[in-house]
């Protein structure tokens, strides 16, 4: 990381080596980079453009380009044919250039990719230049993790625009008529800006610029606009938003692998194909959501705050808190992903609960969620459990009931029907 942070570009390239293996950095982001992504249909010039925009920029700059391409999984640290074309900039000391497989992604970037980003705005790339194939969800997912998002439009036919009207005219903060040089552009530049007067992307109104990067027609033009771009997103503190954005889709990315993952080795996958189970079931079964279910373990101690920083200092985190009156007690839920943890405080000392902590501390009772209380409270009738007489409401906005000790070997237990809010 020490080498890195000098620009050593082979040191960049084993980090980042790393986080294609699937291995965590230990870093931070933080933002400090101009991170800009170029889209577009292919054979736009994005790769023409990205090169034309390094080779005017100052040398005393850190620059990185990456490319991801979802229709070629290839890896390694070459561009293929787009490095050939920049290999002139790519032997530069300040000039790092990367592609990027997709690593399975579904459609849009992977974790890998956004973690390079990541890195390299760490490691204090001042520009950052992501160029994407400009179709489905990548580009959707590009609007979400750079500042600026530049859209290519070459010479196209009518039909064609109004394709790319459908997509890519979506996301853009500024578009690029290429290929200036050629006879069409005007009439594309035309066509781009028409679309744009009835288009809104927040405050920032889109512009729209002819660009030859073959000639370097444009380019400075298109620099500046960039850096006006940035200005804004500072000027609005916005730019933490993205870093933000980032981080989620990280989130959310690795979840699913992790999801895909625990699918690929269920039994229940098997069954869900040969119609043996309903997805819908299936996925609930999956994920520890169908009823009944464990909802919580309710506890009740003479000092919570002290239990509250203990489960705390274990990695529980305090979800909230609220009154039950009709049940006497303040409760306090800590939780970490599914598991809960309810903490009861007495809201008197002549309290059920405060009798309780009287006798004894500790686990007071477990607490099940069920799709239809009422039809559970019939079914434990039947069956012979003993409910007790006590209020409904419970908290979260839940109904509750609860079956004697005595019918569960000493165990109470709490029967949870949760309301439309907190259902999943």
């Amino acid at each position: 990381m020490e080498e890195a942070m000098k620009w050593n570009k082979q040191a960049i390239s084993k980090l980042i080596s790393l986080i294609e293996d699937g291995k965590e950095l230990n870093y931070k982001p933080i933002r400090r980079s101009k991170v800009i992504g170029i889209t577009g249909p292919p054979g736009a010039g994005k790769s023409t453009l990205i090169y034309s925009i390094m080779k005017i920029l100052p040398s005393s700059l850190k620059l990185a380009a990456l490319t991801i391409d979802p229709t070629s999984p290839f890896s390694g640290g070459s561009f293929m044919g787009n490095r050939i074309r920049m290999q002139d900039l790519s032997d530069r000391p300040n000039i790092y250039i990367r592609s990027l497989a997709t690593h399975g992604s579904r459609g849009g970037l992977s974790y890998e990719a956004i973690s390079t980003v990541n890195l390299l705005e760490y490691l204090g790339a001042d520009y950052i230049f992501l160029e994407t194939v400009g179709a489905g969800q990548v580009d959707t997912d590009v609007r979400k993790i750079v500042d600026t998002v530049i859209v290519l439009v070459p010479p196209l036919a009518g039909d064609e625009i109004q394709a790319l009207k459908m997509g890519l005219m979506e996301i853009g903060d500024i578009y690029v008529a290429s290929k200036a040089d050629s006879p069409e552009s005007d009439k594309v530049l035309l066509d781009i800006e028409s679309m744009l007067r009835i288009a809104t992307v927040g405050s920032w109104k889109p512009r729209a610029i002819k660009v030859s990067p073959l000639y370097g027609q444009g380019v400075r033009e298109l620099v500046s606009i960039i850096e006006e771009h940035h200005n804004y997103l500072a000027s609005h503190g916005l730019l933490n938003d993205i870093l933000s954005n980032r981080l989620e889709l990280l989130m959310r990315l690795h979840a699913q692998k992790i999801l895909d993952t625990i699918i690929d080795s269920s039994d229940l996958l098997r069954d869900v194909r040969q119609g043996i189970m309903n997805p819908r079931n299936a996925a609930q079964l999956l994920m520890g959501l169908m009823n009944p279910r464990l909802d919580h373990v309710a506890v009740a101690v003479k000092d919570p705050d002290s239990l509250i920083n203990k489960l705390e200092a274990m990695g529980l985190r305090k979800l909230g808190e609220e009154l039950v009156k009709e049940q006497g007690v303040k409760v306090i839920m800590l939780g970490l992903s599914n598991a809960r943890i309810e903490i009861l405080v007495p809201l008197s000392s002549d309290s059920s609960i405060a009798r309780f902590i009287e006798k004894r501390e500790g686990i007071h009772h477990l607490a099940i969620i069920v799709d239809d209380l009422d039809k559970f409270k019939e079914a434990a009738s039947i069956k012979g459990l003993e409910l007790l007489p006590a209020s409904e409401k419970g908290a979260e906005g839940s109904r509750v009931a609860f079956i004697s000790p005595k019918s569960l070997g000493g165990i109470l237990l709490e029967v949870v029907e949760k309301n439309d809010e907190h259902k999943i």
